[in-house]
């Protein structure tokens, strides 16, 4: 049942398409009975929205975002002021004109549907729905309004972009993660951003540019440590086909529709309790049976308040429900009349072949490397014989991998984040074809690079190629024509034009052993200035201990 108001032709519309999409893609008729049952139930039964739909074009944020400013102390004010700052000096890469439909017939970019869902901290929402609707591949963004107790409409909200399609919906029922997947069922769109209102991603363009090569894997954010521990929460089994991970989808996630369709008609197949269903966030990653495609970097956190965490025990909550969805996963793939539920065979590229790392700090980059410090989810065999997550934690806690302070210090994002105190460090020794690099979000001509470490690189010239690539799988190796371990003053370096931040540190303060100057050749004279998407600096030798990256400069582009 739907109130009578805006937007109500468009969201039965899209409801049509779902289960129209659905007899199309599935000739399992249980399975579509299954699904419809369920939607219907969560749709009619349990919730009643009121969506509106209008698309409006504001200005950028002021430095308030609540009419109730004498509730905000001075800190508080500061903060909000340093972020809305730092929000509006971010720009996408990406253009308007590259997602109108005509040109989406032509290029190979992905229009997304963002998914936001509030609760009680309408402002941090408003701010986050300002902040994306910036970035052109957005083009509709659907908020569920959790909060009974307050009624949302298109009018509270602020866009960046007239291009961009708002729907808001008022659930009268607090439905926590069940309403991102039932909302991501309605998009418009083939996939979903999810983002929730007490974090913000600050890198949208180096995320999506990463999720454009595989589009169906998830495609999340998390921070180094969180990055650590999901680690550990990866299950393998190669006789069931299990090949699986957790990953947290609230910190800006790029999520295949199809996939979370598929989900709604696993948990009409396979019931669960109602405070699991509403928490079914810790499901999700696991029952696609796919490792996610993580980003590990420094989250921006928002307003902490009011989360469903508070004053319960949730990490008891948590390891339960990551421990049934294993079993449950297991279980169906151990069926073999339930198997089809659930995907069996590993999306490309395969967890080894991974090497996207970290976002670039000023979200014009990726820090790419083949090194993975952390062992192979394969190592770590789950045959459904455990009683709790901890008994699986032990298993990986058995094998060699960085501790909480080494990776803390020396994450990938440390090699990337204009800083030159911290660094990246391998931890395992580079071999012979290992390599570390970047992945630009634009395309552009380099033929100089600094590279400074914390250790000495002396010999940086001899034992490292120089590679570079339009695609990121075929690859040409430059011609090096001079380098240099002489100090440079890059506090003169104009990057002011890259709408990045200024690197300001001395470099007397800096051996010359570390700091590395190559002069490098791709092309013929007339290629030059052929735009490339990413460089590469491989190993030619065997290394005796762990290499350290804490910045590169490549044609002043400092990072």
């Amino acid at each position: 049942m739907f109130e009578k108001s805006q937007g109500n032709d468009l969201f039965r519309y899209r409801r049509s398409l779902f289960y129209n999409r659905l007899f199309i893609r599935r000739s399992n008729l249980r399975f579509i009975l299954i699904v419809l049952l369920f939607s219907a139930t969560i749709l009619i039964i349990i919730i009643k929205p009121r969506p509106y739909s209008d698309p409006r074009a504001l200005p950028e944020l002021t430095g308030s975002l609540d009419s109730d400013s004498s509730e905000i102390d001075s800190s508080h004010i500061a903060w909000k002021t340093d972020l809305i700052k730092k929000i509006n000096s971010r720009s996408s890469f990406y253009k308007p004109e590259q997602f109108t439909k005509e040109a989406l017939k032509r290029n190979k970019l992905i229009p997304v549907t963002a998914v936001l869902l509030g609760w009680k901290r309408t402002e941090s929402l408003k701010l986050v729905v300002n902040y994306i609707s910036k970035y052109p591949f957005i083009k509709e963004i659907l908020i569920w309004n959790n909060n009974n107790e307050t009624r949302l409409n298109v009018e509270d909200f602020e866009l960046n972009n007239m291009n961009v399609v708002l729907n808001v919906f008022n659930s009268d029922e607090n439905l926590h993660d069940l309403s991102k997947y039932i909302t991501c069922s309605m998009a418009e769109y083939n996939y979903c951003y999810f983002q929730d209102d007490d974090w913000l991603n600050l890198y949208m363009d180096s995320t999506y540019t990463n999720f454009l090569k595989n589009p169906s894997l998830i495609h999340s954010n998390t921070m180094p440590l969180i990055h650590l521990e999901h680690r550990r929460w990866m299950f393998s089994n190669s006789n069931k086909n299990i090949h699986t991970g957790f990953t947290w989808l609230g910190c800006g996630s790029f999520i295949s529709r199809t996939k979370v369709q598929r989900f709604l008609g696993q948990l009409g197949y396979i019931p669960l309790s109602k405070d699991r269903l509403r928490l079914v966030d810790m499901y999700f990653s696991l029952w696609t049976n796919q490792y996610p495609y993580q980003l590990s970097n420094p989250l921006t956190p928002l307003d902490q308040n009011h989360g469903w965490s508070s004053g319960i025990d949730h990490w008891s909550i948590v390891y339960s429900n990551i421990l049934d969805a294993a079993q449950k996963l297991y279980t169906a793939l151990d069926v073999k009349s339930d198997s089809d539920h659930f995907e069996h065979v590993e999306e490309t590229p395969y967890y080894h072949k991974r090497d996207v790392r970290a976002p670039c700090i000023n979200d014009k980059c990726l820090f790419i490397t083949n090194v993975d410090p952390f062992p192979h989810p394969s190592r770590v065999y789950y045959a459904n014989n455990i009683t709790h997550v901890h008994e699986q934690e032990a298993k990986f806690n058995a094998l060699d991998f960085p501790s909480n302070e080494f990776w803390e210090k020396h994450a990938y994002h440390n090699a990337v984040d204009l800083n030159l105190s911290t660094c990246w460090n391998s931890f395992k020794v580079p071999k012979k074809g290992d390599y570390f690099g970047l992945q630009f979000v634009e395309p552009k001509s380099y033929n100089k690079v600094t590279i400074v470490s914390s250790k000495d690189i002396s010999n940086f010239d001899a034992s490292f190629t120089v590679e570079i690539s339009f695609d990121g799988y075929n690859w040409k190796t430059c011609d090096k024509l001079e380098s240099s371990y002489e100090a440079q003053d890059y506090d003169s370096v104009d990057i002011s034009q890259n709408n990045i931040i200024a690197m300001d540190f001395d470099s007397a303060d800096i051996p010359k052993s570390n700091i590395i100057t190559m002069d490098f050749k791709c092309f013929e004279e007339e290629n030059k200035n052929d735009p490339v998407s990413f460089i590469k600096f491989k190993a030619t030798r065997d290394f005796t201990e762990p290499f350290e990256i804490c910045s590169f400069i490549l044609d002043g582009l400092s990072l």
